[in-house]
């Protein structure tokens, strides 16, 4: 069902062969009379969504027009599943299922923001470069301390970014073990004067031939330098090099200065998709 399906609405974290199930994966079926799915609904709450109690919908999708009452006992169901260790669950839908948005807002969910996936064909690549003094380093598989100064700056330039929370180290750290990590993809910029002023993460995406942009963050004193012009430009290069034929990223928005960087880098916008959250007490 979720492999039928679950692209429908969102397909960052569409459960398959290898979902865990349990405790930190509660996962549910809607039955018909005759015992046939109608819907599904899991949640996820590891570690990580532990440390900010907040969970996510992994998927939350049902048969037919949208209504309370197949959405209602899935999306209460994952709560109920979570309500221990998180506060609120969030999930991501694409803008133009009003129906959905409608239902979903009926059941106490409240829209936090649009978020739009980037995308651009990797062909002639040129670079801009870095200004004059600023370096980048990679962060080496087993460099705890490389790892520890990559999500420090990452989380105090993310403050800003509406519906982000701080991440560990043991987040990135699973990300440097998992098959998406790309070797030197994890990046720290240096200012001159040797402090660490800026972050970027290049993964393999699921799809075929693919690359994934994130966590492009440039301290406050550092910007308008072309610091994250340069970041994508070098996250391309790499990609190039290592095969791929597109890349993605994720911006917000309203985030209107780095959606106008990646648009004049040839990104364009492929989907917009409405964040939205809920208590899980709904």
């Amino acid at each position: 069902y979720c492999a039928e399906h679950g692209a429908e609405h969102d397909e960052s974290f569409i459960p398959g062969s290898a979902w865990a199930f349990g405790d930190d994966f509660p996962s549910f079926a809607l039955l018909s009379e005759d015992g046939s799915i109608r819907g599904v609904a899991a949640g996820m709450i590891g570690p990580s969504f532990k440390a900010i109690r907040r969970a996510r919908f992994a998927i939350l999708h049902a048969l037919g027009e949208p209504s309370v009452d197949s959405y209602g006992p899935l999306a209460r169901a994952v709560a109920d599943a979570v309500a221990d260790a998180a506060d609120e669950l969030y999930l991501f839908h694409p803008e133009v299922l009003a129906g959905l948005h409608a239902v979903l807002e009926e059941l106490g969910f409240s829209f936090e923001r649009t978020s739009y996936l980037m995308k651009v064909e990797i062909r002639d690549v040129r670079p801009a470069p870095f200004p004059e003094g600023y370096a980048t380093e990679a962060v080496s598989p087993g460099d705890d301390t490389s790892l520890a100064r990559f999500v420090t700056v990452r989380n105090r330039n993310f403050k800003e970014v509406l519906g982000s929370r701080d991440a560990r180290v043991e987040d990135f750290r699973d990300i440097m073990e998992s098959p998406e990590n790309i070797p030197g993809g994890l990046i720290i910029v240096c200012a001159p004067d040797g402090t660490d002023c800026g972050t970027l993460l290049l993964e393999r995406d699921e799809e075929e031939y693919s690359s994934f942009i994130g966590t492009v963050s440039i301290d406050t004193a550092h910007r308008r330098r072309g610091i994250a012009r340069a970041l994508i430009g070098k996250a391309m290069i790499m990609s190039k090099e290592l095969g791929f034929r597109q890349t993605y990223l994720s911006v917000n928005a309203t985030n209107a200065k780095a959606l106008q960087l990646y648009q004049r880098e040839g990104f364009k916008i492929m989907k917009a998709m409405s964040c939205m959250t809920v208590k899980v007490s709904l």
